[in-house]
């Protein structure tokens, strides 16, 4: 639920990073009426920039860096982000400070966001390449994940705005609008989908999941087809504890940020 501070344990070693509320908690908030509703988005819709300033928030572009991760920053290697066929490395840190998301690429320097987030959970951050070759970053921080595009073109990171102007955020299950992402292969590269696990006053669950597309100018992103995954089952179906990951791609290419 919006603006609350319920901490959530990390769950070392799995494939999904975050755990989103579980899913007979998240029974009852929906069964309440809890929850935000996201702008534009009809309830049970996986993907909303839904998340207020004063939850998570960031620059729309990127600052450029003269040398690569600061000391003690989190960090991974990651997929190729600026195309030059050697691997990227991702990472999180305190500048002066400031909580930060970089990049820094073996081709095109070091560059980086602020951001913010009210979750008391430290943030992670994962990258991948889809469809059509468009580099995203995925910042999780805990309620929601943040999609970025990384562009070659002025080297950044920049935020990806949904149709009402807002940056793109996928939503875990602490609002009425999505429970986690998922990347599945495609013909070249990964199709990014929001996913959201639902149950009815018969404890049965519903799984959809939303194809998001991002523009070849990586300046936005939408929503495309919506399926339905899997209908009437119970708590326990993998499709329902799969419906809260928040990883594309390698988990181990997985940035986390350094903890006091």
């Amino acid at each position: 639920m919006a603006g609350s501070e319920e901490r959530r344990p990390r769950r070392p070693g799995a494939r999904w990073r975050r755990a989103a509320p579980t899913p007979g908690l998240l029974a009852a908030l929906v069964l309440a009426g809890c929850g935000g509703t996201g702008e534009g988005a009809a309830m049970g819709a996986p993907t909303s920039a839904q998340t207020s300033a004063a939850q998570t928030s960031a620059a729309p572009t990127s600052a450029a860096r003269t040398s690569g991760p600061p000391a003690g920053a989190g960090s991974a290697t990651v997929v190729d982000l600026d195309g030059d066929g050697r691997p990227d490395t991702l990472w999180l840190a305190d500048v002066d400070g400031v909580r930060t998301l970089g990049v820094t690429t073996t081709g095109h320097g070091t560059q980086s966001v602020p951001f913010t987030s009210a979750a008391p959970q430290a943030a992670s951050a994962s990258a991948a390449i889809l469809q059509g070759g468009q580099p995203v970053v995925l910042l999780d921080t805990g309620r929601s994940v943040l999609l970025y595009g990384y562009r070659v073109e002025n080297p950044g990171l920049v935020e990806l705005t949904n149709p009402q102007g807002q940056q793109y955020t996928f939503g875990l299950g602490f609002t009425d609008v999505g429970t986690g992402l998922q990347c599945r292969p495609g013909d070249d590269g990964l199709d990014l989908y929001g996913v959201d696990a639902r149950s009815g006053p018969d404890e049965r669950w519903t799984v959809t999941r939303t194809r998001v597309v991002v523009d070849v100018n990586r300046s936005s992103a939408h929503n495309d087809a919506t399926t339905t995954v899997v209908s009437g089952v119970t708590a326990d179906d993998p499709a329902v504890a799969g419906a809260h990951g928040t990883v594309c791609g390698d988990d181990s290419g997985v940035a986390d940020e350094p903890q006091d």
